[in-house]
């Protein structure tokens, strides 16, 4: 194993059926158990296994983004940006975690996080690089207020859904969301787009029949992790497959995650239920080879023709599909940007450089490369300047040249976020990697998305 994993204290991954009953919970037989996984536990078609181990990060005064925005000590803000956000910490002793998937609902479109931040008391607005969950509006949804987010009670479902808001894919972010919305409104035999906007993700897993479903797995599950103190993370398995693994450097840290990483998951078993019998679930050696093998990069594709002068010395470092590469640090991502503008990624004149889709980077605390900061008349690759509008307006068609209430960006602390993000692809997995500089690089998230 990786001297990150070893440093997150992880001594294995244990069965908490033992500890916990009721609720339609069961554990399961399963074949080639060993110290370190016993059983999962599962209800339907959704099973868990609970990682084990010490705090690597102890003492932390830490809130979720969903508690700061409850308590009024953080606030989310428009910036009229697609794929920029801007996050302030308001708090003056708590640090703000925000994890890439979390959900933010609001302002002129619902956006999910697209990198995990790290934010100290006190921050300023800090740039909160984000994804699109929703198509076509562009103005306040009701009573909403269309200049700020009020809430994060919801996070990214489904492994696909996730893959495309790590490795900075929005058209995949659009389809992905589309493609759960059919699937849900399939297996939960109701109309789950009858609302506000219809393209909305967030008001999709508030129709009242989604919101059933899952409470049946949250009632079934929910108890068990908060059964030990020494549990860091998860593993989930949907339909007998491994989906995807959460791990965090405290138990903390785990247990504030836990409901919204569990209610994600149900979503996704509930989207993946195909009426059979559900397989049987991985074996322990299965669960272990994956979290080891997680962390690993390999060649899985062609190398990018893009960003050709990166490796000239000419911006950030070139992409090599498949491998960890790094790019430069988030205070030269951002030095171009003023109040009202977006960001223009030019180096020495040439086209504003971009990541194809399906392309992987090491973040080291930037937004990912490749996502679409929403610019407005950069050229083309034929030198013609393209339309404005936003993200949606452009790839459907339906430019907008008249933005309606367009207010300037709020200024962006651009140090603000403490995290140093690094990712690794395989043939199978895509693993992303948080740690925290001040605290002796410890790990504080790790992402696993199986592919």
């Amino acid at each position: 194993m990786s001297k990150s994993f070893r440093a997150l204290g992880l001594v294995g991954l244990f069965f908490v059926g033992a500890w916990y009953s009721g609720g339609g919970a069961r554990t399961l037989p399963i074949d080639g158990s060993s110290e370190l996984v016993a059983a999962p536990l599962a209800y339907g078609n959704l099973c868990v296994y609970f990682v084990y181990g010490p705090d690597a990060v102890s003492g932390a005064k830490v809130l979720t983004l969903q508690e700061a925005l409850e308590r009024e000590l953080a606030v989310v803000h428009e910036t009229g940006t697609v794929n920029t956000l801007a996050v302030e910490n308001r708090s003056p002793d708590y640090e703000l975690f925000i994890q890439s998937g979390d959900i933010v609902k609001g302002g002129r479109q619902d956006r999910v996080a697209a990198v995990d931040m790290l934010v100290p008391p006190g921050s300023g607005n800090v740039p909160l690089p984000a994804h699109c969950v929703e198509q076509g509006r562009w103005t306040g949804r009701g009573a909403e207020d269309a200049k700020v987010f009020k809430n994060s009670n919801a996070f990214a479902a489904g492994k696909e859904l996730k893959y495309a808001n790590a490795s900075g894919q929005q058209s995949a972010v659009w389809q992905t969301v589309s493609e759960n919305q059919s699937k849900l409104r399939a297996n939960v035999a109701a109309n789950v787009t009858e609302n506000a906007s219809p393209s909305s993700f967030q008001l999709t897993l508030e129709a009242p029949a989604v919101k059933s479903k899952v409470a049946e797995y949250e009632v079934a599950l929910k108890a068990a992790g908060s059964a030990r103190g020494d549990i860091v993370g998860v593993v989930f398995v949907v339909n007998g497959q491994i989906t995807g693994a959460e791990v965090y450097g405290s138990n903390t840290l785990f247990r504030k995650a836990w409901p919204k990483l569990l209610s994600a998951a149900a979503v996704e078993a509930v989207a993946e239920r195909a009426g059979q019998a559900t397989n049987q679930p991985p074996t322990a050696r299965a669960i272990e080879h994956f979290l080891a093998r997680g962390g690993e990069s390999e060649p899985v594709g062609i190398r990018s023709s893009v960003n050709e002068n990166a490796s000239r010395g000419h911006g950030p470092a070139s992409v090599m599909y498949g491998n960890v590469v790094s790019l430069a640090s988030q205070r030269e991502l951002y030095s171009s940007r003023n109040a009202a503008t977006s960001v223009n990624l030019q180096t020495e004149g040439r086209s504003p450089v971009a990541q194809a889709e399906g392309q992987l980077v090491q973040t080291d605390g930037l937004p990912v490369a490749g996502v679409t900061f929403d610019p407005v008349g950069l050229p083309n690759s034929d030198g013609t300047a393209q339309p404005r509008g936003t993200d949606n307006e452009r790839a459907s068609g339906r430019v907008q040249t008249n933005r309606p209430n367009l207010q300037p960006a709020p200024p962006l602390n651009a140090d603000g976020n403490r995290l140093s993000s690094s990712r690794a692809e395989n043939r199978s997995t895509l693993m992303v990697e948080s740690r925290d500089p001040a605290r002796q690089n410890a790990v504080i998230h790790r992402s696993y998305i199986k592919k």
